[in-house]
């Protein structure tokens, strides 16, 4: 934990970061993985799996019958869970701002608003991208190619609705719920313009209905779910360089997971657990120090967490083949 009595917390900053986060919706992280306040730094928890508590079993499987015996008694079975453990990480980025600046400026803007909004914006991006990859990976969730991939020329024949049926229902018979399709906005655009996609929304197509938009809205009713755009991209080129603007999301994947809030135990894919005793501004803590040799305030916007995957059976991804 950083403890200096140099650094003043920036109570009034903070909420300005937290409401500009509250507000600004192309970033999609706090929504998929929401926030969990820990009061520990290192953490410990049992993990339940079907697999380990066998809660998709029946009874009689168990132990034979659950018929009551004639003695009065019930057969007994045991149940076993695993451990997982945790640990946060401190992140942050310092900036100066020059009293002269400050004051040139003060009929413009708050320098030191507007800064502490801009090293907020640089950390979010980072989160959002550790975000996208804890959830769009491969590796840790069952993947499923789509059944023709998601080009432009193949608009006429992929079957999006066939594709995300069929990940509905693998997460079904494992016995999880589905609240949340998050994808890109290039995937939702092509996706959404596909004939079987049309087709699949307002039955069959005629000349008069060409000019019909699918909606999020009507998009995710349909699989009863929320659909999630995700539409943020960040430069992906060094400092310097000309700038690539590239999809933090990514457009290999579409993912249809189970979000949760609150203890581990009500569920959900995962959480972002955020070290409280160390993080009184919550996500991002935003504080100031005087470096008077300089005449100039120091901002510093930092944040001490951990992205966390709980479920990965609460989760499925399909593999969008993108071309």
């Amino acid at each position: 934990m950083y403890n200096t009595a140099d650094a003043i917390p920036r109570a009034e900053i903070s909420t300005v970061l937290m409401e500009a986060v509250g507000q600004e919706k192309e970033f999609i992280a706090p929504m998929v993985l929401p926030i969990y306040d820990s009061a520990n730094e290192i953490g410990r928890y049992p993990r339940f799996t079907v697999q380990d508590t066998e809660l998709m079993k029946s009874g009689s499987l168990l132990v034979g019958t659950t018929k009551r015996g004639s003695a009065g008694t019930y057969n007994e079975i045991d149940r076993k869970f695993a451990w997982d453990t945790f640990q946060t990480e401190e992140y942050g980025l310092e900036e100066r701002v020059d009293d002269v600046v400050a004051r040139r400026m003060q009929n413009y803007f708050d320098a030191e608003m507007v800064t502490a909004k801009f090293l907020s914006n640089n950390l979010m991006i980072d989160y959002e991208r550790e975000a996208a990859a804890a959830i769009m990976n491969p590796a840790v969730f069952t993947t499923t190619n789509s059944s023709v991939p998601y080009t432009q020329a193949n608009v006429g024949s992929m079957d999006v609705p066939f594709d995300l049926n069929s990940l509905v229902e693998r997460m079904t018979i494992l016995g999880e719920g589905r609240t949340v399709i998050i994808m890109t906005l290039p995937v939702w655009n092509r996706i959404r313009s596909s004939a079987k996609m049309q087709t699949y929304m307002y039955g069959q197509l005629n000349t008069t209905q060409g000019g019909s938009q699918v909606t999020p809205d009507m998009f995710g009713n349909a699989f009863g779910v929320q659909v999630i755009i995700a539409k943020k991209s960040f430069d992906s080129a060094l400092k310097g360089k000309t700038s690539t603007l590239v999809p933090i999301w990514g457009n290999d994947y579409i993912a249809v997971m189970n979000i949760g809030e609150g203890d581990f135990l009500t569920g959900g894919v995962g959480r972002t657990i955020v070290w409280s005793p160390d993080s009184p501004g919550g996500l991002f803590t935003s504080e100031s120090y005087r470096d008077e040799p300089r005449r100039s305030n120091v901002l510093r916007v930092r944040s001490n967490r951990t992205i966390k995957i709980l479920a990965p059976q609460q989760g499925q991804l399909l593999a969008t083949q993108w071309a």
